[in-house]
């Protein structure tokens, strides 16, 4: 899946928690991403955070602090 994509998912999910407190919607959103996306689709995104993709929303740059990182064989 492109990058964009992926950012762009991330930042949708974010909106649907807009309504709630920072904390709470950066856990809900990384709750989210743990729970329903695969390991690849998570290393992807944590490396666009950590380029510091200018797309990304500020609530999903809390969030993958809190994202399960995927496992390393």
């Amino acid at each position: 899946m492109a990058p964009e994509k992926l950012v762009y998912m991330a930042n949708q999910i974010a909106r649907a928690f807009a309504h709630l407190p920072n904390d709470q919607a950066a856990k809900s959103v990384a709750a989210h991403i743990d729970a329903f996306w695969d390991p690849r689709m998570r290393a992807m995104l944590l490396e666009r955070v950590e380029a510091r993709d200018p797309e990304i929303d500020p609530r999903v740059r809390r969030a993958a602090e809190q994202v399960r990182p995927p496992q390393t064989a």
